[in-house]
């Protein structure tokens, strides 16, 4: 019994120690000045800053702007900002993790994020990978072209904190992986 508490104890602990470490993960917006000097070349780059690792891996940041409004139930609104416009706005939302992949791209209706196609077996064993972004090409979605492959990346989004993501229908983010705000994979297609 003593054995079990004393686990349930460190387990706890740890738990919290990784939500405060990432509760206080921030990083001012640098406009891509180095290390975090990776560009998709197109419009995510106003609000990301990342990195590539080892193994072609992207690391790195994704930004809110906070309108200065609450929810009824007193939850800051955030939105996705142009950074290099707003540098002092900007904030971080959420800690990026990226594998490079292609993906086929399937179509984009309006109000949504732009709808990939990604291979089951192509998928990271790491759980929470839920949003491909292409490189280069059209800065929006509406000039790719449906069934075409792109390259680009498979991204894992961790929010560091408590806020509602004014931005496709909306959505309260919390603490953790984040599989809502940007989903937009299907892996049956």
């Amino acid at each position: 019994m003593k054995k079990s508490i004393l686990l349930f104890v460190v387990i706890a602990i740890s738990l919290l120690g990784t939500t405060t470490a990432l509760a206080g993960t921030s990083y001012p917006w640098r406009d891509h000045a180095p290390p975090f000097d990776f560009l998709f070349e197109n419009h995510i780059d106003t609000h990301q800053q990342g990195k590539l690792t080892g193994q072609g891996k992207f690391e790195g940041f994704f930004y809110i702007k906070f309108t200065g409004d609450l929810t009824e139930d007193s939850v800051p609104i955030a939105t996705h900002g142009n950074c290099p416009e707003i540098q002092d706005d900007c904030t971080v939302g959420w800690l990026l993790k990226g594998v490079p992949m292609q993906a086929k791209y399937l179509g984009h209706e309006m109000g949504q994020h732009p709808t990939w196609c990604v291979e089951d077996a192509d998928l990271p064993n790491e759980p929470g990978y839920s949003h491909f972004h292409w490189l280069n090409e059209s800065s929006h979605a509406d000039g790719l072209t449906v069934g075409e492959i792109y390259d680009g990346y498979l991204l894992k989004l961790n929010a560091i904190d408590t806020f509602f993501f004014d931005h496709h229908g909306g959505f309260l983010v919390t603490p953790g992986i984040d599989l809502a705000t940007h989903a937009n994979i299907e892996t049956d297609c």
